[in-house]
């Protein structure tokens, strides 16, 4: 299929500010792919940051233990969550090992991070974002750089309704359509009449 699409030009290029806190410090990437690494860190210099790159999660570890040593840390580290030598999990719990714990480790990942969100946080990981990554959500994730557990739990709190019992009518022309919505509505304990269109 083809998906057309009619944008706007920019008037000018987008230019971000820096983040205050973050200007000048710097920065580790650590992927195995070396074009995330330069475009991530490319980004990062655009915001004045001072980024580094490695390819191997060891690598990040003696650069994460060296800075340390110097006392020239790294403000905040980005780790990949799948690499072949040692996967982004056991980087960021040998890096936690040698770095202050206020320094954030943001994971990135192209999977679902439900999956690891628990394993990942006890081995120190305050933060994920998803590839690709874009400056707006880099930028939104450095500035408020710990997102914590108990934010999402709270919402759904407040958010939690009972369907139990309620009766639904479901009007859809597409049976496919009226079936994937019928399967969804029916976890919640809805009673589902289905139409397949207005005047019925």
């Amino acid at each position: 299929f083809t998906v057309t699409l009619t944008l706007r030009l920019a008037n000018k290029p987008i230019k971000y500010e820096p983040i205050t806190e973050l200007q000048g410090a710097r920065a580790l990437v650590v992927d195995d792919d070396i074009d995330t690494c330069r475009s991530v860190c490319k980004m990062l210099r655009s915001i004045d940051m001072k980024p580094d790159w490695t390819v191997t999660g060891k690598e990040a570890v003696l650069r994460a233990q060296d800075a340390a040593d110097l006392n020239d840390e790294y403000k905040v580290y980005i780790v990949d969550y799948l690499m072949p030598d040692m996967n982004g999990i056991e980087t960021i719990r040998r890096i936690r090992r040698v770095i202050k714990e206020s320094v954030p480790i943001i994971v990135l990942t192209a999977y679902d991070w439900s999956d690891f969100e628990k394993e990942a946080r006890e081995a120190g990981a305050t933060a994920f974002v998803a590839k690709p990554l874009f400056m707006s959500e880099l930028r939104s994730v450095l500035t408020k750089p710990v997102q914590t557990a108990e934010e999402p739990a709270a919402e759904k709190d407040t958010q939690t309704i009972d369907y139990s019992g309620k009766r639904v009518l479901l009007v859809e022309d597409n049976a496919l359509n009226r079936e994937l919505a019928q399967a969804i509505l029916c976890e919640t304990g809805m009673q589902i009449d289905c139409a397949g269109d207005g005047i019925e």
